[in-house]
This record gives C-alpha cells, structure tokens and sequence, in this order.
C-alpha cells in the first residue's frame, strides 16, 4: 500500500486522514475458490488502483447533488451514467484481461468463468478506456431517444399507481415497512429499480404486473454473485451471506444442492404467478445442462397454475468458451419459455384458496369419490367441513371457490347428479391405496363398456387403465386381474368379462382408513 500512496503524493506517504479526504479504496473482499488470487485488490496493478480510486473520486465529486430540484436530479442522473461507464471499465483494466492468442481481446471472468490472472495482461489506458465506454453510453441513449414515438421513454416513466409499495432504499437490507401501497400518482415507472428477493415479492402489489421476462441463473453453470465481487467492491454494494442464501443457484461458495436450486426456482414462479395479471404473460428463458430440468420446470409452472404454451430456440449468435471446452453436454444458444397465467374456474379458486389448501381439498375429494363411487356437491361440501374443522383449514376456505374447484376438476353425471373422476384422468392423491384406485378405474370402464354396447377383453382393459395409473406405482397385470376377478366375470367362449352384478359396490369406509 505504501506503493500506492507514493504514486498519489508524488513521493510522499499520505496520513490516514488525507488518504480518508482524497482517496476511496474498495474493501478488499475476498475471492472465490478457484481464483487464482485470494482477494480483489490483487486483480489490480497500483497504477491501475490508483487510476480507478481517482477516476471513481472524480466522478462523485462532479456529481455531488447541488442546487435546484432540477439540477439535484440532473446531477443524479449523471452519476448513474458515469457509473455505467465506470462498471464497463473495470472489465478492461485489471488484471484478467488480456489478448487471445488468436488476437481478440478477452476478460477472463466472462471467458473462464473464474478470477484467473493473465499470463501477459493488457494495460489499456484508462482516459481512452472511460471516454470510450461513456461514447458508449451516450450513444445506446440517443439510440434509444429515436425509437419510433419515443415508446422506450414513454413506457420508462409512465405513471404507477397500486402497483410497487412504497418504501425506501434499493437495496435488499434497506428495505422498511412495505405494508403501505405506494398510490402517489408522481411516482414512474423509471424512478423504481431496485433489488429484491424473486422468492418473495414482498415490494411489488398481486396481479399487477403485465408482462414478465426473466432469465434466471443456469444451475451450476455460472456462479453470478461469486464472479461480481471485483464490480460489487467498486460500487460499494454489500454482499452477505443473508444474499448468498436467496441466489438461486447449484454450488456456488455455499455448494448448494439441485434440491435447493429446483426449490428456490419454483419459489420464485409461484411469486411471478402471484404479481402477474390474469391472462398475461411470462417468457422464461431457459439455458441448461440438463434437459430434464426443463421439464421439471414446465410440470412446476403448471402445477402453480400457469398454461404452457410454447418454447422457442434463440440463437445467440456465437458460442460460448463453455460450449467450446464441453461441445457435446453445453447447450448453445437459449430456449424461451411463454406460460400464460389463464383465467379460469380452476386458477381462480387456487388464487382464493391457496396452493396447500386447494391440494388438500382435491385429495379428500378424491377419496369420497372412490369411497362412494361417485358424490353429490352436498356430499362434498360436508366432507370437506368435517375434514376441514378436523385438519384446521376450515376457516380458509369458501364454498364458492370450493365449489369452482369442483366444476374444474370432475365431471358431473347430470342424471344421479354425482361428481366422479374426469374421463382420461389420473388420480392426483397418493394417499388412495392403488388396489383401490385399480378398482375405480375397472368398474367406470367396465359401467362404461356397458352402457355402449362394447365388449371388455383383458388385454383393452389393460391399455385403458393402466395410463390412468401411473400417478405413484403402476399396477401389475396380474394384480388388475385379481382386482377384475373381484367384481366381474369371464365370458369363456370369446374372453369376455361382465360385472357380476349392478350391486357391486367400490369400498367401503374402512377401506380408506
């Protein structure tokens, strides 16, 4: 350090107050495993400290808010796009940046994914670094200011209303009381950017989001918080643990679990269910190692109450040095992922009900169903009283989303005016034994074989229902045909079987016990 302060006095040792006065010196936060120094001070030269320290120093000098509102609010609004700039410089001098030896220039962060020091680093001029990253900026707003109509701006600071609660700082640990709705008509669109936790949504008001894009963290792919340290450092943003425990990632510093991940991502999308406005959309984009992640993703989405609608590839254009090293286990390019959050009888009651109730619900209403061979509406609702005054979440319920829930996930016989598991459908609740459930599914074909004058042969029987099964452990062939042999009879002379009679029932109470 006592080459640092040399370079800034010319030759004499600052004091620790002068140092405090003139210079600003990031903490020296410490790197992640795998970097090929132990802290961030040690990706720079001294003469690349200094000319950072004094360009960061000059850039908050000149910036200082001073004068009327409007000039308070110029000045701020300066800052932000020097510090841009600023963000974009730090990527070029330290000391990870180098040239390929195909001649292109590189940082090694975004090239190898970790803190890895050049053999040979470029040092870039800093003044000529800057000018051209604020050129840079200068020419993204211009670029931006003749959109057609001017809709980037007009959409950036269009009015807001019940939309983002009110509350101060933009950080995540300076976040206060969010109780109370920001309903001030002054505030825009642009004047709220923030950080907040994708699992908990806390800041923003349900159902008032109209569109969402988010391209979420790629399992164990990159390390995002680990690698932002170097930038976090510089822009004065602290990084804790409490931070490092919401990032929703596999490994990382905390070697985090796929559990956790998939846990953290599917936390996440019930939040973006719950902010975004019926029959809006969400486009997820999806950048994975492995492919069955998409799937658990798409069953997750569906589960909460989104409608999957498409995936689209998008090429990006090049290849990534990951995909260069791994050719055959790294995606290129990216998939998008569009789910529509759809209005209906069946996410309405989830809305109102929430997600454990609505799935405890369905559950018993299965199990009355297959009990009695079918249920009335009024048998229904008083299972569910019973159950729910017994399981405690009587209270949370309402008959008349209780009753849309119904409507949306079984079929009504209009004749005996019974409820009975939809045509096609699987049995959602484990809890139903699968001798049990085999057994619904035998007599509905069976009664159904009848009523259409078709004729039930073992092997049609098997391809029925087995599909129907597969929600848990799939039944034996042997053990349908022991089920079958319980309530109905062969036919010897063409294979045949019928029921052994109209008064064959399903189970009885102590069967679901």
């Amino acid at each position: 350090m006592n080459l640092l302060l040399m370079l800034i006095w010319g030759g004499g040792i600052a004091s620790l107050k002068q140092q405090n006065e003139v210079l600003w010196i990031p903490k020296d936060e410490i790197l992640p495993k795998g970097s090929d120094v132990s802290s961030v001070l040690a990706l720079f030269s001294p003469l690349q400290l200094v000319e950072l320290a004094l360009l960061r120093k000059l850039i908050f000098f000149h910036t200082t808010p001073s004068g009327s509102k409007e000039q308070r609010t110029l000045k701020r609004n300066m800052r932000y796009a020097l510090m841009l700039a600023f963000y974009n410089t730090l990527s070029l001098v330290n000391l990870t940046y180098h040239t390929t030896p195909k001649g292109g220039p590189a940082s090694a962060i975004t090239r190898y994914y970790r803190y890895r020091i050049a053999p040979r680093p470029d040092n870039l001029n800093i003044v000529k670094t800057f000018k051209q990253k604020i050129e840079r900026v200068i020419r993204g707003k211009r670029e931006l200011e003749s959109a057609p109509n001017n809709l980037f701006y007009q959409s950036y600071f269009y009015p807001l209303e019940n939309v983002i609660k009110d509350f101060k700082g933009s950080m995540l640990n300076q976040r206060q009381n969010v109780e109370k709705v920001d309903a001030l008509e002054s505030k825009t669109n642009g004047e709220k950017i923030f950080q907040a936790d994708a699992t908990n949504l806390k800041e923003i008001e349900s159902q008032s989001v109209d569109f969402i894009y988010t391209d979420p963290p790629y399992g164990a792919k990159i390390p995002y918080l680990d690698l932002s340290t170097m930038w976090n450092v510089w822009l004065d943003l602290p990084v804790n643990r409490d931070l490092r425990e919401k990032e929703c990632i596999e490994k990382g510093s905390l070697e985090k679990s796929r559990e956790e991940y998939h846990a953290l991502m599917i936390a996440s999308l019930k939040e973006m269910y719950r902010v975004l406005k019926f029959n809006r959309w969400l486009a997820f984009v999806f950048q994975h190692q492995d492919p069955q992640l998409w799937q658990i993703l798409v069953e997750e989405a569906q589960n909460i109450g989104f409608e999957y609608v498409d995936s689209v590839r998008q090429d990006n254009g090049q290849s990534s040095f990951k995909k260069r090293q791994f050719k055959a286990s790294v995606l290129s390019g990216q998939l998008i992922l569009y789910f529509k959050k759809v209005q209906n009888p069946k996410t309405l009651a989830k809305e109102h009900l929430g997600d454990d109730i609505t799935a405890l619900a369905l559950n018993h209403v299965e199990a009355l169903i297959a009990r009695d061979d079918g249920a009335t509406l009024e048998e229904i609702h008083a299972e569910i009283t019973i159950k729910g005054l017994g399981l405690g979440f009587l209270h949370k319920l309402d008959y008349a989303d209780l009753t849309l829930l119904i409507n949306a996930n079984f079929d009504l016989d209009e004749t005996s005016g019974k409820y009975h598991i939809q045509r096609g459908q699987k049995f959602k609740s484990h809890v139903i034994p699968l001798e049990l459930r085999t057994k619904y599914f035998l007599l509905s074909y069976l009664r159904g074989a009848k009523r259409q004058g078709k004729k039930a042969y073992f092997d049609d029987i098997c391809l029925e229902i087995i599909p129907l099964l597969k929600n848990g452990v799939s039944p034996s062939k042997e053990l349908i045909k022991e089920v079958l042999e319980s309530i109905a009879i062969p036919i010897k002379e063409n294979g045949e079987w019928i029921l052994k009679g109209e008064d064959v029932g399903l189970f009885s109470e102590a069967d679901l016990l």
